[in-house]
């Protein structure tokens, strides 16, 4: 079998895993054998919580941030860097890209979606998987997943600002910050403390926030 071909990314080393035409001749164990690291996370992200599309890139990149923040040799590897959107990640970007051109994974509409043979790899690379890493990759899809777009980026750079520095969002953001810390509350998305570093407010300040606002548990 051909040995990875390399070539030069934006700031590291990439692999190309292999030609689309050899995609119909290799069994699922072989192509699971040649992914990356990253490639194997992003599929086995598309397969978790029944299979259920990534609803975009920037969800992709948000999600894949939020992993690699619970799994350090991926976090290594990503290298997420701050931009106009917060965490980004250009390795993500090149991985994927090769996993749609191979048809593990493909569009619909602006969501990422496992194909048949991508399904089939991802159930493979599952296998080898630590059960710590599975449960954090279903635990990170649902947590995100779901969100709006104002609601994903609130969670991000409010409880992760180092990732904010280049943001061309973050003004926006900032007079909803109060509300969108709420409704991350009410999802059960975050809990007391991480919904006030949300809100941009201490514990006893969003407690109250919550209680005028009607939120049965803290209505005095």
């Amino acid at each position: 079998m051909p040995a990875k071909a390399d070539f030069a990314g934006p700031s590291k080393g990439f692999k190309c895993i292999f030609p689309l035409v050899e995609c119909d001749t290799m069994r699922p164990e072989e192509i699971a054998e040649k992914l990356t690291r990253v490639q194997t996370y992003a599929l086995l992200l598309a397969h978790a919580g029944g299979g259920g599309p990534i609803r975009g890139r920037l969800w992709l990149q948000k999600e894949m941030f939020l992993l690699s923040r619970a799994i350090p040799e991926l976090e290594s590897e990503l290298s997420y860097e701050a931009s106009l959107k917060g965490p980004m990640s250009e390795t993500l970007e090149w991985d994927v890209d090769q996993l749609v051109s191979v048809d593990l994974l493909h569009h619909e509409g602006s969501s990422y979606v496992l194909t048949k043979s991508g399904d089939v790899c991802a159930k493979v690379a599952s296998r080898e998987m630590e059960p710590v890493a599975l449960k954090a990759v279903d635990d990170v899809k649902q947590l995100l997943n779901d969100l709006s777009k104002d609601e994903l980026l609130a969670f991000v750079y409010f409880l992760y600002p180092d990732m904010i520095s280049e943001s061309e969002e973050l003004q926006d953001l900032l007079p909803k910050r109060e509300a969108l810390a709420v409704r991350l509350f009410e999802k059960g998305k975050v809990g007391l403390e991480k919904g006030a570093k949300v809100a941009g407010v201490d514990v006893p300040k969003f407690a109250s926030i919550l209680g005028k606002r009607g939120i049965a548990r803290y209505v005095d």
